[in-house]
């Protein structure tokens, strides 16, 4: 009976092992693919954070652009009203001193020249 046992417990033995190295193996092979699927992944994440990154720099400076170009807009557009005032505002102490120029005909109203100066503003 040993001898029967020594003759089919060697194949048996062999086979076992060569199980368990298949097992192994097929253990390491997972884990490989698990570490590559795992890099991957954290590749893809980092390279789409960094396109979301670089979406968000360039949104904002077209906004910072566009509010630098409207501050420049009302910039031009006060300096232009400024000298539209001060423009007035000249030409009614000019109209003043005019008006203060002419002779008083004694009417107490309106005489032709200040007529034609109401007319000019």
């Amino acid at each position: 009976m040993s001898a029967l046992l020594g003759k089919v417990g060697g194949p048996l033995v062999i086979f076992g092992a060569m199980i368990l190295a298949a097992m192994f193996l097929g253990v390491m092979a997972l884990n490989m693919v698990d570490r590559m699927v795992e890099t991957a992944r954290f590749s893809m994440k980092a390279e789409r954070n960094a396109h979301w990154a670089a979406e968000i720099e360039r949104s904002n400076a077209d906004a910072n652009a566009q509010i630098a170009r409207n501050l420049q807009q009302t910039m031009a557009a006060q300096d232009t009203a400024r000298d539209q005032v001060a423009a007035a505002e000249q030409r009614a102490r000019e109209l003043e001193k005019e008006n203060a120029a002419l002779p008083d005909d004694g009417n107490g109203g309106l005489g032709r020249e200040r007529v034609r100066l109401l007319n000019q503003r």
